[in-house]
């Protein structure tokens, strides 16, 4: 048979006056307003006590009355009583033990913190207690041992709150709870006023992560594709930015992230022998790693053809030039917007966002493909070179076969003939052969060769029909030369 259970008196009255203990001593500035309040009207209730014990010494004669104004006699007959040595002299003690209690309160958080200076814990624990003064510390750097350099006699470094945070834009800042609760604060924006932020008693700073672009950098970076073939891949760089949960970027909003971001970013680092790893040191190890997965989805054949054909066309080496670029070994170059819709993926968004980052921009110097990878290659003419070459060949073959490069050839041919044709005209006109009064018929002869040349050319291609009535103009032409005889009336 269960027996109803008994609730001790003692544990009512404690669970009673609980929610009442833990609001007059929480570290808030709601708190502190009661304990201002509470000692402040305590110590005028027992200053008036005093002095209506005391039978309010001091009073002014009445002949005073005549002297003085009325409203100035009711003052100092109300105030004198108050600074009677007979009511100091119990008001005194209280008001040193309050004093007492304050300093030596300050030497032990100056101890117990290894703070600089006394007045540093003392105006801490007046603001804690009191609420009078609160310390602020200016979040303007992206590491926490530069700003413990600069705010070396902050508290809220040493100690943690209760005080005012100002963070600068362009930075964000995790807190601790003294139950480990974290807490991100960022900059003001618009809509949020200049109200700083306030962290209550002993929250303590966790870390602080720069929300400008970082850039990761690697010299070279080695990596094989699906087909076993080792590609480098030189001067990487990629641009990372904190997770802004597709948020946009804005003038109000200059630097958008996400509180889950911050987090991450703190508290998903190792930790060394040195201390705790800086999230920033970490991106090289990912552009390593991204890079080596990009490489790996593709074949050797799949990753040379990121390489446009045009780059081949740019590349093509003039007639009577040699190739500058060949000593250099086989280098692959991919355009750094075409690279970076490649790498925008699924799996490396969430691989990102697990480490509280997203992709902004990526780019590679070269990537190059080495003999030294073949054991038995010669150095002149290795596998890598020939696999280039061959390639570069393949990729020349379908540039030249396709209707776009041909069309494209075909107007560049006549771009140079009509130019050629405009030239020869202008140099006819200055320097030709008959003298000026008949270098029109000379130049009248030049159009019709070149309109002869025109005509033969149209008629060999059969893709291309003639102007109409282009015979007709050519027998004029003709006509007009023949009409008179050249250098009869020569002077």
């Amino acid at each position: 048979m269960s027996q109803p259970a008994h609730v001790r008196p003692t544990s009512a009255v404690q669970s009673f006056f609980k929610p009442f203990v833990d609001l007059l001593l929480a570290r808030n500035k709601t708190s502190a307003v009661i304990r201002l309040s509470i000692v402040g009207v305590s110590f005028i209730l027992y200053w008036f006590i005093i002095v209506l014990l005391a039978d309010f010494p001091g009073e002014l004669p009445l002949e005073w009355q005549v002297r003085l104004p009325v409203v100035a006699y009711i003052l100092l007959n109300t105030f004198i009583p108050f600074f009677h040595p007979r009511v100091l002299v119990h008001l005194l003690p209280v008001v040193a033990a309050i004093l007492g209690g304050l300093f030596v309160g300050s030497l032990y958080l100056t101890d117990l913190f290894e703070l600089d200076s006394f007045w540093v814990a003392a105006n801490y624990l007046v603001g804690a207690l009191f609420g009078l003064g609160y310390p602020t510390l200016m979040i303007n750097r992206g590491d926490i041992s530069d700003l413990e350099a600069d705010h070396t006699n902050n508290p809220l470094l040493r100690i943690g709150g209760p005080g005012y945070i100002n963070v600068h834009l362009g930075f964000a800042a995790v807190f601790e709870t003294e139950d480990g609760l974290p807490r991100v604060y960022g900059p003001l924006t618009g809509n949020q006023g200049s109200r700083k932020p306030f962290i209550e008693g002993f929250e303590r700073l966790r870390g602080v992560v720069d929300l400008r672009d970082q850039l990761g950098k690697v010299d070279e970076v080695r990596a094989v594709t699906r087909d076993g073939i080792e590609v480098y891949a030189r001067d990487a760089q990629i641009l990372f930015r904190v997770y802004s949960g597709e948020q946009q970027r804005s003038l109000q909003n200059p630097y958008p992230y996400t509180e889950d971001g911050i987090r991450r970013l703190v508290y998903r680092q190792a930790v060394k022998i040195e201390g705790q790893r800086k999230w920033e040191e970490m991106l090289p190890e990912i552009v390593s790693q991204e890079i080596q997965k990009f490489v790996a989805r593709h074949s050797i054949e799949e990753f040379l053809a990121l390489q446009p054909s045009r780059m081949l066309e740019e590349a093509e080496p003039s007639p009577g030039k040699t190739d500058q670029k060949e000593d250099q070994g086989p280098l692959i170059q991919i355009p750094r917007r075409q690279l970076s819709e490649h790498f925008h993926t699924d799996q490396l968004k969430q691989d990102l966002q697990d480490n509280g980052l997203e992709l902004a921009w990526v780019g590679v110097g070269t990537w190059e493909v080495r003999d030294d990878q073949f054991p038995s290659a010669p150095s002149d003419t290795g596998p890598a070179k020939t696999l280039m070459a061959t390639w570069r060949d393949l990729q020349r073959a379908n540039l030249y076969n396709s209707a776009d490069y041909q069309a494209r050839e075909h107007d560049r041919y006549l771009g140079e003939r009509t130019a050629q044709g405009i030239q020869e005209l202008i140099r006819t006109w200055k320097h030709g052969e008959l003298p000026k009064s008949y270098r029109c018929f000379e130049m009248l002869n030049v159009l019709h060769q070149q309109l002869n040349q025109m005509l033969h050319l149209l008629e060999t291609e059969s893709e291309l029909n003639p102007p109409p009535d282009i015979n007709m103009v050519v027998d004029h032409i003709r006509f007009l030369i023949r009409s008179k005889e050249i250098g009869d009336n020569e002077v």
